[in-house]
């Protein structure tokens, strides 16, 4: 069920959101707070909000595309890509 959007209910799910995360007031002026929530009003049928798992599958994801992207960038050949990752 798609809940209508208001500014007061959006402010306070914010509000509640912070308290029950323990996340610092600035965590609502985050540009990567805003990015998730200007995703999310795009949405036509509500958002699904991953689980744990899936949500770890994805960090490791985007963790090794961005190690793959970094070696690419440093031209890091193979022999000295075991050594970076043991240093990361």
């Amino acid at each position: 069920r798609v809940v209508p959007y208001s500014n007061q209910l959006f402010r306070k799910a914010a509000i509640k959101w912070l308290i029950a995360t323990d996340q610092p007031i600035q965590a609502l002026e985050h540009l990567g707070f805003k990015e998730m929530v200007d995703v999310a009003s795009h949405a036509t049928q509500g958002i699904k909000i991953p689980d744990c798992k899936a949500t770890c599958t994805e960090i490791m994801h985007m963790f090794k595309s961005h190690l793959t992207k970094l070696r690419k960038k440093l031209n890091v050949c193979h022999h000295s890509s075991h050594y970076l990752s043991v240093m990361i």
